[in-house]
């Protein structure tokens, strides 16, 4: 999106000289009196008019509502010329600027039906190299580079040179970054800048030819090419888009310091609310970039404390919940966070970021639950069954007192009792609708009791669900039951479906429930937020607390492919995917292991 935008406001004057050149052929044709031409120079006039408010606009910005109407002025009167008056002198004019118009409005199939009809009618017109310069530049719109080039080479090539012959060299190096030439790319804006030593486009080339080192990598050429921006001809409208490039550009090649010192400049010369905001966002990154995570939180607040309600608050507060996530582990702060960025700005897409990463972290916060329910015996509920056999009619399910917890289940929920070291009139069991437990005779003691008899005849061990009024939904125990794949395979480029989606099919017992909760944090961590840091000790303690789990030779693999593709340690993923064939030799995941070192013996033959 920012590349489009720097480029509709690095070369938009190039249209202007287009519309221009048909406004100028036309006021030299003419002729006073005839209704027609009074009609096509209605349609220049609005035409004018709708070029001084883009002008005035943001780069980039659509049409306002005043553009739009006038645009749409423009169309209908040079369709009127056109239906009314097809063969007058007008008629060329009228429709290279129909088409001309089409453009701007976004309208690329008709502007290319206009523009290509231009060429086929009046292929002798004094206006050809404008239509065809105008034809290119819909081409590329539309994604078509290698047609666009055709329509410019003899534009750029033209001797003497024509007004459009620098543009068209620029558009031409455009055309090739599309295609991913970027070495031909960097000729031409090179041949544009030595052959055009004083043309009015030569920041706006400096500023191509700057992305153009970005795409290719070449950070020190890209900063060396938007520092010239400024001082160049045409330069000072693009003054503020080459320095913020540039601090950019320096967070890239890790001159942190340097991209400070940019912006602080920029922020004192800056007066613009939206630009101001625009230059403090990036200097909130370059501090997190040097690990001052504070004062970027602070730079962010700052942000959202000036300018309630706009799309710069909501991502002030969004990146102000990523740490808080990322950094600090400060999932409850970072709900609250994403929560204020979807407010601030609601149709926003960082509120749509926002809404993803809210619903991320809360996921998280209940596997993390789960998870820690198993740090200490004492804080364990445990469902206790005799000589491991299901429980009989008359059997009792025994209570641990323990922080509230719950887990999914289609039989039977008791309520847990209040500890011993609170009164109560009593307890209540509650059952489950779904669960068809007959639950006639059961009678509670008054003050409680530790054991409540059911009778379970025919129904699945029971497991139990805690009573969570009034507890923080951070510490109520997450419901595994129908989590969507996709939170555990949200990216599987590279890596084998089976390693991110975890099966939990016939998993009951409280052990397992945990190890999915292992599992999908890892997955979180490593798809979702993209910490394959954090991903690693998660799949490591499925294989460490549940090794008989179904869900550890998936964790082991997880493991091998970060080893290989995010930490580049070759030897190790080579360890790890063997280990997977001695530990797991009969799962699904030892052909995958398999393929793994196949990858290794080829990338070391590199």
């Amino acid at each position: 999106m920012l590349r489009a935008v720097m480029w509709e406001g690095a070369v938009g004057t190039v249209w202007k000289r287009c519309l221009t050149a048909v406004l100028l052929v036309t006021a030299l044709s003419f002729l006073a009196g005839c209704v027609y031409y009074n009609t096509f120079y209605h349609a220049q006039a609005a035409a004018r008019q709708a070029e001084l408010l883009r002008e005035s606009s943001a780069p980039g910005a659509p049409p306002g509502p005043v553009e739009r109407e006038l645009l749409e002025r423009v169309a209908e009167k040079c369709g009127r010329v056109l239906q009314l008056h097809p063969d007058s002198s007008w008629a060329d004019d009228a429709l290279l600027l129909l088409g001309t118009t089409h453009y701007y409005q976004g309208r690329y199939d008709s502007a290319e039906r206009r523009l290509t009809e231009f060429l086929s009618l009046y292929p002798d017109s004094e206006l050809l190299p404008e239509a065809e310069y105008m034809l290119a530049s819909v081409l590329l719109e539309r994604g078509n580079p290698v047609s666009a080039e055709t329509y410019l080479e003899k534009l750029a090539e033209a001797s003497p040179p024509h007004p459009l012959s620098d543009d068209a060299l620029v558009l031409i190096g455009r055309a090739r970054n599309a295609r991913k030439k970027y070495a031909e790319a960097t000729e031409a804006y090179e041949q544009a800048l030595e052959r055009f030593p004083r043309g009015d486009c030569r920041a706006e080339i400096l500023f191509l030819s700057a992305e153009n080192y970005e795409d290719i990598g070449d950070f020190d050429a890209a900063a060396r090419q938007y520092a010239l921006v400024p001082g160049e001809r045409g330069g000072r409208d693009l003054a503020f888009e080459a320095r913020m490039r540039l601090a950019e550009v320096d967070l890239m090649r890790g001159s942190f310091e340097e991209a400070l010192e940019v912006l602080a400049e920029l922020e004192r010369r800056t007066d613009n609310r939206d630009d101001l905001d625009r230059v403090l966002l990036l200097v909130g990154s370059a501090l997190e970039a040097t690990g001052a995570v504070d004062d970027a939180i602070a730079t962010y607040e700052g942000i959202a404390a000036s300018h309630k309600k706009s799309e710069a608050s909501a991502e002030a507060h969004y990146r102000i919940g990523l740490l808080h996530r990322d950094y600090y582990e400060l999932l409850e702060e970072a709900v609250a966070s994403f929560r204020k960025a979807k407010d601030e700005a609601p149709r926003s897409d960082v509120a749509e970021l926002a809404r993803e990463a809210m619903s991320d972290t809360d996921k998280l916060m209940g596997f993390l639950a789960i998870i820690a329910r198993t740090d200490g015996e004492s804080e364990e509920v445990r469902v206790e069954e005799e000589d491991e056999r299901a429980p009989e009619q008359g059997d009792t399910l025994e209570q641990v007192v323990a922080p509230a917890w719950a887990i999914d289940d289609t039989t039977l929920h008791v309520t847990l009792l209040p500890p011993p070291d609170q009164s109560a009139g009593g307890a209540d069991v509650s059952v489950s609708p779904a669960s068809g437990v007959d639950t006639t005779g059961i009678d509670l003691p008054p003050g409680g009791v530790d054991t409540v008899a059911a009778d379970t005849t025919g129904i699945e061990p029971a497991t139990v669900a805690a009573d969570t009024t009034g507890i923080e939904p951070a510490t109520v125990a997450a419901d595994t039951t129908g989590i969507e794949p996709a939170v555990a395979a949200a990216d599987t480029t590279g890596i084998e479906p089976a390693v991110a989606a975890a099966d939990t099919t016939g998993i009951e017992e409280l052990e397992d429930e945990v190890a999915v909760a292992r599992f999908r944090a890892a997955e979180l961590y490593l798809f979702r937020f993209d910490d394959a840091e954090r991903a690693e000790v998660y799949y490591a303690s499925v294989i460490e607390h549940h090794p008989g789990s179904s869900l550890a030779p998936k964790a082991a693999l997880a493991i091998a492919w970060i080893l290989e593709t995010r930490w580049d340690d070759l030897e190790a993923a080579r360890a790890a995917y063997e280990s997977i064939l001695v530990d797991y030799p009969d799962s699904d995941f030892a052909a995958a292991a398999t393929e793994g070192l196949e990858r290794l013996v080829w990338a070391g033959s590199d």
